[in-house]
């Protein structure tokens, strides 16, 4: 299950930087594009940060602190965020 999670929490994030919304106003559609893209690139560091911690132990704690701090950011972005 270990390695599920950070596969899962990747392709997510990716789905987020991917997606697109048609949207007839303009403002709306950029306002959306720009608050998605920081969880996406957020959520695919936290997904490689997971996965480097669970298989390259010889890394050190980096990836570790890494990818927790991607999720306290997506915390932090989220009490901020508003769907258009």
């Amino acid at each position: 299950m270990g390695v599920r999670v950070p596969a899962a929490v990747r392709v997510r994030g990716g789905l987020l930087l991917t997606h697109s919304h048609a949207m007839f106003n303009l403002k709306q559609e950029f306002i959306a594009e720009v608050t998605h893209a920081p969880l996406g690139i957020v959520g695919a560091c936290a997904g490689w940060g997971r996965w480097l911690e669970l298989r390259l132990a010889e890394v050190g704690r980096g990836p570790g602190w890494i990818w927790r701090g991607c999720f306290a950011a997506v915390g932090v972005i989220l009490l901020f965020y508003r769907e258009a």
